[in-house]
């Protein structure tokens, strides 16, 4: 049975997934998620609250049942279309593959997370607050006249 022939009672008791299912068939090629959506609301007669409440576990049991795959972000197709090269093909980019630590790199990671905690605590030294006490102005009182050096050795005149 083709989805649109589906009476609104039928469709109410259809899950998506599976009216989902029937709907790539018929359309033969892969579509994004929100086209299968506008599908359901268009012949369900759905009002967009009615659709939020179903949407969250249509997307879950999207992602979760073996017969769909995404091909693409939001696109939706049927493996049974696909070759496992196909598959690798589409799917894997999207797959996040991590590195398997070893214990020398272990070590390496704990040596520079040590090391830069100590430099940490020194920045911490720098940042504490001197009291106006600690600090001799006699010395930053500037008269005209006066010569200061500065970092290169040279003298500039005020």
């Amino acid at each position: 049975m083709k989805l649109d022939e589906f009476t609104k009672e039928m469709i109410d008791e259809q899950a998506f997934i599976d009216m989902a299912y029937i709907y790539l068939e018929e359309l033969g090629k892969e579509t994004d998620l929100y086209s299968i959506i506008d599908k359901f609301q268009e012949i369900g007669g759905y009002t967009e609250k009615e659709i939020e409440n179903r949407i969250l576990q249509f997307y879950t049991d999207l992602n979760t049942d073996g017969r769909f795959v995404s091909t693409e972000d939001g696109v939706w197709g049927l493996r049974k279309w696909f070759t496992v090269d196909d598959i690798n093909d589409k799917i894997a980019p999207t797959v996040h593959k991590f590195e398997v630590v070893d214990d020398d790199d272990l070590e390496e990671f704990e040596e520079d997370e040590e090391a830069l905690e100590e430099d940490l605590e020194e920045d911490e030294d720098i940042d504490e607050v001197i009291d106006d006490e600690d600090i001799d102005t006699a010395d930053l009182n500037i008269e005209e006249g006066d010569t200061i050096e500065d970092d290169y050795g040279d003298g500039e005149e005020y």
